[in-house]
Order: structure tokens, then C-alpha cells, then sequence
């Protein structure tokens, strides 16, 4: 009964519409332990989070990633992605679920990643997002798409941009309930080789703004330790990330002043024999 009430009133709080508030976050415990900041990455998890940002990305590589949201299995988030590098660009396929068998939220996405030079990259994304409800109701559907860019202002510093469902598409039912339309744009700057600083603004048109700052640090030979914060809602995060010769593995977690905490863990692994010409 006590895990029935927390589901219902993480709903009633972050669900006005009991729709679509998943879709568009960012993923990865990379992401999750920095603030929940991504737009100005440059790295795998990009592919969910800013097409532009895998366009440099170099091998073939799998991605999984899972987050138990408030401890609560009815709000777990699962997603998978795979990349692929070739001549004319970077191309990945995505995968997201979010919820439990008697609601969920689930988005499919295929997204290519193209450099402009060595300045700028640019990223589109296509998605079909379908939300299931228990046998009695009716699946909803429909399409939207995602934008991204990143410019390289210099060796350090690294200005994004993004935007989810820019057309503000909508389902088909009685309230015509409303897909989010989310914007961010963000910097993040190495200071050195072994210390990155990054911070960010998300505006989602429903929740006003949130503001994201974070930090890694890699402690020794590619173990990093990495800590942040978000404004609006207020959220503490911190985790740690191994990235090895062909596989990476990072674990965070997060904690809410209202809900409690988070955990979340990524696994990527790369076919190093596949890379981009």
C-alpha cells in the first residue's frame, strides 16, 4: 500500500497530464550523476540526449542503461541504443521504456550525427513515441522529431543546443494531451585534461526553467568521479564511471529533497575492430 501511494503521488506531482514525462530527459548514469546536464557532451549517450553530440564517436558500440526512479520499480526506465560510424556520418537506432505493464511510456528513434569541419556538428533525430495502458484502454501514438547542435568554440570549451518536438505534436484523444516541447543550450569546458566543468538551461514550456551544473574528474588512468546539481526540481547528484579499453560501466545516483533517492547504471560496449574511416 505505502509503494501504491508513493507511485500516485509522484504522479500527481511531475504527470499533470499522466503523459509524456519521461520522454526528452536525459539518459545515462554519466548524464544522471552531472546534474542531469547533457547538451554540451560530446560522448556516447548522446544519441538520447543531443543527435549532434555521437558525431565523433568512432567504433560500433551497444548501449544499455537503467534507472530505478525513486526506488520504485513502477517508474523504471530502461533504454538501449546501438551506434554506427561509417563515411558520412554517425548513425544510431534507440530504444525507451519507461513504466510498468499498466502504463508506459516508449519511444523508438533512429538518429544521424554529421561534422562540419572541426567546429561544428549538427544532429537529427526521428521518434515514435506510443504510450500502452492496461487492456481496457487504447494504445496512443504518433511522431515527432528532435534537433541538436554543438559548436567547438575552442580545444576547451564546447557551446550545445538542443530541441525535442519542435512541430508540438499531440495525441489523439479527448484533452489532445500535448507531447512536451523541450529546449536546452548548455556549455561544458575542460579546464585540463582531467577536470570538466558543464552547466546548462532546460526550458520545457509546462515547468518554466531548469538550471543544471556538474562536474567530472578523473581521479586515475580512466576511472572519473563526477558530482552536480539541478534547480527546479532540486536535485543533488553524484556517481562514478570506469571507461576501459572496450567497454565503459558508470553507476549514479541521485536525491531529491520531495522523493528520495534515485539509482541508475549505464553499460556501453565497443567493437574497436569497427571504426569510422
Amino acid at each position: 500500500m505505502k509503494r501504491i501511494l508513493q507511485t500516485g503521488i509522484f504522479l500527481f506531482i511531475f504527470i499533470p497530464d499522466i503523459l509524456a514525462w519521461e520522454i526528452g530527459t536525459p539518459i545515462g548514469s554519466k548524464t544522471n550523476s552531472i546534474g542531469n546536464c547533457s547538451v554540451a557532451l560530446n560522448e556516447y549517450w548522446s544519441c538520447h540526449n543531443n543527435p549532434a553530440g555521437f558525431a565523433n564517436y568512432e567504433y560500433f558500440a551497444v548501449g544499455l542503461s537503467y534507472e530505478n526512479k525513486y526506488l520504485l520499480k513502477e517508474l523504471a526506465y530502461k533504454n538501449i541504443s546501438v551506434i554506427f560510424p561509417f563515411n558520412l556520418g554517425t548513425l544510431s537506432l534507440t530504444a525507451s521504456q519507461f513504466g510498468y505493464e499498466h502504463y508506459n511510456e516508449n519511444l523508438l528513434g533512429i538518429a544521424l550525427s554529421k561534422s562540419f569541419g572541426n567546429n561544428l556538428r549538427i544532429g537529427l533525430k526521428l521518434d515514435y513515441i506510443y504510450f500502452k495502458y492496461s487492456t481496457d484502454y487504447e494504445k496512443k501514438q504518433t511522431a515527432t522529431f528532435e534537433i541538436g547542435m554543438q559548436y567547438q568554440i575552442n580545444e576547451s570549451l564546447c557551446l550545445g543546443a538542443y530541441m525535442f518536438n519542435p512541430i508540438n505534436v499531440k495525441l489523439r484523444t479527448l484533452n489532445n494531451e500535448k507531447i512536451p516541447i523541450i529546449m536546452r543550450i548548455g556549455l561544458s569546458y575542460f579546464i585540463n585534461d582531467d577536470f570538466m566543468l558543464t552547466a546548462e538551461i532546460e526550458e520545457d514550456f509546462e515547468n518554466n526553467f531548469s538550471y543544471r551544473f556538474g562536474l567530472e574528474y578523473e581521479i586515475y588512468k580512466r576511472i572519473f568521479v563526477r558530482s552536480g546539481f539541478q534547480l527546479r526540481p532540486e536535485i543533488f547528484t553524484f556517481g562514478f564511471g570506469y571507461d576501459y579499453n572496450w567497454f565503459t560501466i558508470d553507476i549514479s545516483a541521485q536525491m531529491s529533497k520531495d522523493l528520495g533517492s534515485s539509482l541508475s547504471c549505464s553499460f556501453i560496449y565497443k567493437i574497436k575492430d569497427i571504426v569510422k574511416r
